[in-house]
């Protein structure tokens, strides 16, 4: 969470559809399309296509919102030499494709989420948290050949354009109570840039992208074989997040790019990827550039350790009951358990009220009628709170909101969302939960450092216990050492491996 957000301060960012409105024939939204004009030949699949766009118009829209994508996952990870590897790794695909001329740029996010995006015109941006996750410098150049393909076959330009918000799961989702704050406090202006292909739109992007990983030298199995990492990902992803088997986020790459390894097995077969002698592979060079970088959440954005959430430019923390899963965004903090029962955290300005109670209900929850309004102390905070039940046509809830004085004309403010049938029973832990809430000094914040990913040799003796216990994932710490690490379940680490290992 950035120091400046709030859902309040960014709600007419976070409605996408108004930006919708007014959109003529010259512009599009990102991965969308504008006025019917001609059918034209693709040069990439050599389809005709219904040409709703033209490429210049691809380019200046998609130069017009790499900003706002790139803020909107924590802004680009300043390292110039990981910078300048992704970089060379998207040009050399780049340069074999249909479309070499176009303003190809990629960017690396600061985000730990995995996944990758391409707006129209060639903005390419691919998540530290998916390097984290790759392992090789072909499977890199998978992922960036499979978003120049979309840029390529026009995916976005044939699409409408969509503003998806997501919400928070199944806690937020049934609560259609016309209160537009409440809605946006579960919202992420990120989601609006994952766009969600349709399966043929997939299948043609890695058709495409084998064509340019095998033009360009490199191993076109990698595209596969990441794909299965990243499959692998997903399930370990939900396991933690309480989410059915095979479920997944909406974050995650593998909702964004619905795709499965044997479909990627088809599209290197019609794409007719001639065998490359001595395919580009190039793992040790690969690990040697994510040599150091930050792993997880960012501590300059708040990071999450375990049931822990602690933002040192804030010099604040909290504590969420165990069953919760944290996530961090750039515009909140939210949890959520198997329940439905969910916690959002965020910051907000206090724009004319003179106390808590006139802020949360005349500020914050304006359509609910908030009753057992009382002033709270937390931990030196001043603070005031309030409940409601609210329904919608296939949800009731129960509602707590509280807003805690955080200087400078600003709250700090908890949602709690549970269902009627575990209020009581969940009532404690989420008043630990409040009362968790504290500053924390200069000294405390000074010995909070990030996670890096070191790569070192394994030793013997070193098994993936003792090398999984700084990563910060709790009962699911070896499960990630092994997915970083490509083991297989049961499998150890062998000496004189080069290996990925976070520490801070």
């Amino acid at each position: 969470m950035h120091a400046c957000s709030s859902a309040h301060h960014h709600s007419p960012r976070l409605n996408r559809r108004d930006l919708l409105r007014g959109l003529t024939a010259g512009s599009a939204l990102a991965c969308g399309c504008v006025t019917l004009s001609s059918c034209a030949t693709n040069p990439a699949t050599g389809e005709q296509t219904l040409a709703l766009s033209s490429i210049n118009d691809d380019v200046r829209t998609g130069a017009k919102q790499y900003p706002e994508l790139i803020a909107a996952f924590g802004g680009a990870y300043d390292t110039g030499r990981l910078q300048s590897y992704v970089t060379a790794v998207g040009r050399k695909v780049a340069a074999y494709t249909e479309l070499p001329d176009l303003p190809y740029e990629f960017t690396v996010l600061n985000s730990p989420i995995i996944n990758a995006m391409a707006l129209p015109g060639g903005k390419i941006a691919v998540t530290r948290g998916l390097l984290a996750l790759a392992s090789t410098e072909a499977e890199l150049a998978g992922v960036l050949a499979h978003e120049v393909g979309h840029v390529n076959a026009r995916h976005g330009a044939q699409s409408q354009g969509r503003a998806t918000i997501a919400q928070l799961g199944l806690a937020v989702l049934g609560i259609a109570t016309g209160s537009k704050e409440l809605v946006n406090l579960g919202s992420s202006l990120a989601q609006s840039f994952l766009q969600k292909y349709s399966r043929d739109q997939e299948f043609e992007a890695d058709s495409l992208g084998v064509r340019y990983l095998s033009r360009a030298g490199y191993d076109p199995a990698a595209m596969a074989s990441f794909l299965g990492s990243m499959h692998e990902q997903s399930q370990v992803e939900a396991q933690m997040q309480g989410l059915p088997p095979g479920q997944v986020d909406e974050y995650n790459i593998m909702s964004s790019h619905p795709r499965t390894v044997e479909r990627v097995q088809q599209a290197a077969q019609q794409a007719g990827a001639i065998t490359v002698a001595n395919p580009v592979v190039n793992r040790e060079g690969y690990l040697g550039s994510i040599n150091g970088m930050v792993f997880a959440d960012d501590p300059s954005q708040g990071f999450v350790r375990g049931q822990t959430f602690i933002h040192t430019g804030l010099s604040i923390t909290f504590t969420v009951p165990d069953g919760f899963t944290l996530r961090n965004s750039t515009e909140n903090v939210t949890a959520q358990d198997k329940y439905g029962s969910a916690i959002v955290f965020d910051m907000a300005p206090v724009q004319r009220s003179r106390t808590l109670i006139e802020y949360l209900q005349n500020e914050w929850v304006t359509d609910i009628r908030l009753s057992g309004l009382e002033n709270l102390q937390v931990n030196g905070m001043a603070a005031a709170t309030g409940t409601a039940r609210v329904q919608s046509s296939n949800r009731v809830a129960d509602l707590r909101v509280i807003a805690f004085n955080a200087g400078s004309g600003r709250v700090y403010r908890f949602l709690f969302v549970t269902d009627p049938r575990v209020t009581d029973a969940q009532s404690r832990a989420l008043r630990e939960t409040t009362y968790s809430l504290r500053r924390i000094d200069a000294a405390e914040a000074a010995k909070i450092k990030p996670l890096r990913i070191i790569v070192a040799q394994a030793r013997d003796g070193d098994t993936v216990d003792a090398l999984s216990r700084t990563l910060p994932y709790g009962q699911f710490n070896d499960e990630w050492f092994r997915l970083l690490n490509d083991l297989k379940p049961g499998e150890e680490v062998a000496a004189g491996r080069t290996i990925k290992i976070v520490t801070s």
